[in-house]
């Protein structure tokens, strides 16, 4: 197996220069993944070109930052004449930068195929990282979220879980973070291509492992963006039902996005603004401190790849709800090192909550967790991967 040399001047044109495509809309939840992505990639490449929309910005030395950019559009048919011209720009950038990449990775980026076509046929290697199951399970919860939606959304969906295929078709590798994202994304087509990697590793030093879980008041927290699929209404809508057991319980809600003006009329439609608090978007830095004040982290997601904020809660020894969805399972052990719920229901997530509040040794859950994410998401292990995978793609 080769690898890549180490990272000093006299080896550095012998190393990869590697492209990442992400999404044009890119958000501020968003930025960690990639951040993590970077800082991984950084050492083993000769130069990074990142092809991204938004504010993001990365001070890595190698990092070439190439903004694209997009306009809200409502019509279905407004949104694919964007999705042709967005795919058309970054074609645009890819031919230009031809003759400086060796490597292709599309983040959050799998329904951009005909860029990937495009590079391809500029004989660029391309890979895509599945950060998430793809378009499908968003379609799902938008239609079980009840909620008025923009015209065209679904068939918008629809057509994006398309494009998606031809991404996997046409890529010469497929990044998947476990073993049960190959099963959950129905990729058993194109298992002789698809590598197990993920890019999640852990600052302990900010997020340590603090004081005894039992001690802590009965607050139930909710973190990421607040959009259908990530089951933000079922974790809402549970509220009421936790209460009915547990009346001193409390509920935090961390983030934001499109529901946020719903969840907030719901609360004061069911007079729970005494129980429940909505913080807004916050920096990074702050997040431990959030979940040091939770017993608990509920993620009832429809569609995942594997959450950071879920090893993060791990990590500060605060134990987490989720939905088997994604890597999930992969991680989370059911009344071991956390819990799962099998249905994505309020009612299913409300009688995990409750049975969870009222486990004798939540606190043994939580050393198991930490344990875990304290072995299996370093820095160090990850490097030697992605190390493969990028020399190996050079050389493909």
């Amino acid at each position: 197996m080769k690898t890549c040399d180490a990272p000093q001047d006299t080896a550095q044109s012998r190393r990869p220069s590697v492209g990442i495509i992400t999404h044009v809309d890119m958000d501020r939840a968003a930025a960690r993944p990639l951040d993590n992505l970077i800082t991984i990639l950084d050492p083993l490449a000769n130069k990074l070109f990142l092809i991204t929309g938004g504010d993001y910005d990365n001070f890595a030395d190698r990092v070439q930052i190439i903004r694209t950019s997009e306009t809200s559009r409502t019509s279905l048919l407004s949104k694919v004449l964007e999705q042709v011209v967005v795919g058309v720009r970054i074609a645009n950038t890819i031919f230009k930068l031809r003759d400086q990449i060796d490597v292709l990775l599309f983040f959050n980026g799998a329904g951009l195929a005909a860029p990937l076509v495009f590079a391809r046929c500029l004989n660029i290697k391309c890979i895509v990282i599945l950060t998430y199951l793809g378009a499908a399970p968003v379609a799902r919860a938008i239609r079980e979220s009840g909620a008025e939606q923009e015209s065209g959304e679904l068939m918008r969906l629809r057509m994006l879980g398309m494009l998606e295929r031809v991404s996997y078709f046409f890529a010469n590798e497929l990044i998947v973070y476990s073993p049960s994202m190959v099963e959950a994304a129905g990729l058993h087509g194109y298992r002789t291509k698809t590598t197990v990697a993920h890019r999640h590793f852990l600052n302990f030093d900010e997020f340590r492992f603090e004081d005894n879980v039992e001690h802590r008041d009965n607050v139930v927290g909710y973190i990421g963006r607040l959009k259908e699929e990530k089951g933000i209404l079922t974790f809402v809508e549970a509220i009421p039902k936790v209460l009915e057991a547990h009346d001193d319980a409390t509920f935090l809600i961390v983030g934001e996005g499109v529901l946020e003006d719903r969840i907030r009329r719901y609360v004061h439609a069911n007079g729970l603004d005494s129980k429940v608090e909505l913080t807004g978007w916050i920096p990074h830095g702050e997040l431990p401190s959030y979940l040091y004040r939770m017993k608990l982290l509920a993620l009832p997601s429809y569609n995942e790849g594997l959450p950071n904020v879920m090893l993060e809660s791990m990590a500060c020894g605060t134990p987490v709800i989720a939905t088997p969805v994604g890597s999930i399972p992969d991680v989370v052990v059911d009344g071991e090192n956390g819990f799962l719920i099998n249905e994505n229901s309020s009612t299913a997530l409300a009688e995990r909550i409750t049975e969870a509040l009222q486990r004798p040794q939540l606190q043994r859950i939580a050393v198991n967790a930490r344990m875990l994410v304290e072995t299996e998401f370093r820095y160090e292990r990850l490097i030697k991967t992605w190390e493969r995978i990028i020399c190996d793609a050079k050389d493909v």
